[in-house]
């Protein structure tokens, strides 16, 4: 099974006192009825996509902010890795989850990451996951290094392993 999906329903009757609220909704099947006036309304899930043919991401996008009336997002968060060389994709996020540029860009900031570590989870459709990975040097020297040897499979699976084209000293 993959990721949960999640999505936002929201009423469309302008006279309802629920009009353009959201109501969260996971793994929602089929159509959205408004909960106070029971008239159908639309659903507005998360998803996500990316451009480009490479291994390495170096950008991600989220568009949030999600306006119900003009079903449109209001604004996007841009995070860019600017340190990573040569030709890069780009993946967006589209949540009507989150509501503001510090959720936005730190959610972009995690998937960034995640990305570049399991890059194949963009071919089998799934959002990446937004957690990180925490290494604690309080944990002891046999879990630590089990942690530490996943961490490194992974990095060494992933396009980050790709070296920089060699810089040219200038004259």
């Amino acid at each position: 099974m993959g990721r949960m999906r999640r999505g936002v329903g929201y009423c469309e009757d302008a006279s309802c006192e629920e009009y353009a609220r959201g109501v969260f909704l996971l793994n929602h099947e089929g159509a959205f009825y408004c909960p106070t006036c029971r008239k159908r309304g639309r659903v507005e899930c998360e998803r996500g996509f990316h451009a480009g043919d490479a291994e390495v991401f170096k950008e991600v996008r989220v568009e949030y902010n999600f306006d119900p009336i003009t079903a449109t997002y209001r604004d996007i968060a841009i995070v860019q890795d600017v340190s990573l060389w040569g030709h890069s994709n780009v993946y967006t996020l589209q949540s009507p989850l989150i509501r503001t540029e510090k959720r936005a860009l730190k959610v972009a900031e995690a998937i960034l990451a995640n990305l570049n570590r399991c890059p194949e989870l963009v071919e089998k459709d799934e959002i990446p996951n937004s957690s990180e990975v925490v290494l604690s040097f309080d944990d002891d020297i046999d879990e630590f290094k089990r942690k530490l040897d996943s961490l490194a499979r992974e990095w060494a699976s992933s396009g980050l392993r790709q070296m920089p084209p060699k810089q040219v000293p200038e004259r």
